[in-house]
């Protein structure tokens, strides 16, 4: 009897425990922390401290130490006016415009500066902001070149190669995907006409339309996802012609989860991300959820929020908390899944599986 017990106890003792642990929690945001005003991505340094920028309200780069929110970088302004002065140098007098993406490898920052029509380096050891590519001006020009000789429209994601040698941009404006070579600076076009329609798979990478360069991922094996938002989908770049893999019919809806990706549908996704298994994590963002499509079966399912509901409740499961219109995903170094939910003002931790 007494056995009988103390097992009861102790299986009851696992259950809070796992139910401790299974919390999602905020790490940016109240009531956790200072507020922050729409994150829109976060990455880590190598310590793993997580930073993050903000969107059009603050216009700010934050850290994240120990629980307290540090803005490193960036004036506060809100005015939603272009800013033609980007004013490279320190960090803390650098002045961003509707920061869509951060990319962090060593001390190095990348930072999609989309309203500024910039890719910019915020180097974390110096404190210091330079621009690595564009003039500021919108326009496309600049294959084969470097820095202010190029031009993009609205850069509004950029990632790092598995190796991170490159830098992959999402230069949607352009309707295209291009690279900036981190050795030479050199940019290029790698998919994308500039022309908006349909994806047809099998379409030559250069002569394919793409509706909303949105964001763009690559796994280790060399595959480029790229995730279109007026075109609702998921595509591939893979030998250099374009595939379409989640939704192919275009259209804007929710359907699909536990079945073939290229069946499902979607809502203005805008973020993506890779897992350790190559696995693609997508913010559906109009759709306020996450979903992780499995390239090895072909499968989409739903892995965060409550799909077409806005909400705030942070549950005990990634499936039980509200989101709205969450910008950035990410695989944490601690093995966890962080979720800039965005209009929630506030960054999610929990358990990734």
């Amino acid at each position: 009897m007494k056995n009988k017990i103390h097992l009861s106890i102790l299986v009851s003792f696992l259950c809070i425990a796992f139910s401790l642990t299974a919390q999602i929690t905020v790490v940016a945001g109240t009531p956790a922390t200072e507020p922050v005003s729409e994150p829109f991505s976060v990455d880590f340094d190598t310590s793993g401290i997580m930073h993050g920028v903000e969107f059009t309200k603050a216009n700010r780069v934050f850290k994240v130490v120990n629980g307290i929110v540090m803005f490193i970088a960036g004036v506060e302004h809100g005015t939603n006016l272009k800013v033609t002065d980007a004013a490279d140098g320190p960090a803390i007098s650098a002045l961003f415009y509707g920061m869509h993406d951060i990319a962090i490898t060593g001390n190095k920052a990348y930072i999609a500066d989309t309203f500024n029509n910039r890719i910019r380096l915020l180097d974390l050891a110096a404190g210091t902001v330079s621009t690595v590519a564009g003039s500021g001006i919108s326009g496309f020009t600049g294959d084969n070149d470097t820095g202010m000789n190029v031009r993009f429209a609205q850069p509004i994601c950029g990632v790092l190669s598995p190796d991170k040698k490159t830098l992959y941009v999402a230069d949607i404006g352009n309707g295209r995907t291009r690279t900036i070579d981190l050795a030479t600076g050199i940019v290029q076009t790698i998919a994308g006409n500039g022309k908006k329609g349909p994806v047809v798979d099998g379409t030559a990478a250069l002569d394919c339309p793409l509706r909303g360069t949105r964001a763009v991922t690559v796994t280790a094996d060399g595959t480029v996802y790229i995730v279109l938002r007026e075109g609702n989908s998921l595509v591939t770049l893979r030998n250099g012609v374009i595939s379409n893999v989640v939704n192919a019919s275009g259209k804007a809806g929710y359907a699909g989860d536990g079945g073939n990706g290229r069946d499902a549908l979607m809502r203005g996704p805008k973020y993506l991300a890779t897992d350790k298994e190559n696995r693609v994590l997508i913010n559906d963002t109009e759709n306020h959820c996450i979903r992780r499509y499995d390239p090895a079966s072909g499968v989409i399912e739903l892995i965060a929020g409550i799909p077409g509901k806005v909400s705030s409740n942070v549950g005990t499961t990634w499936l039980e908390t509200g989101l709205k219109r969450p910008h950035g995903v990410r695989i944490g170094p601690d093995g966890m899944l962080y979720v800039a939910d965005t209009e929630n003002n506030r960054v999610l931790r929990g358990p990734y599986k």
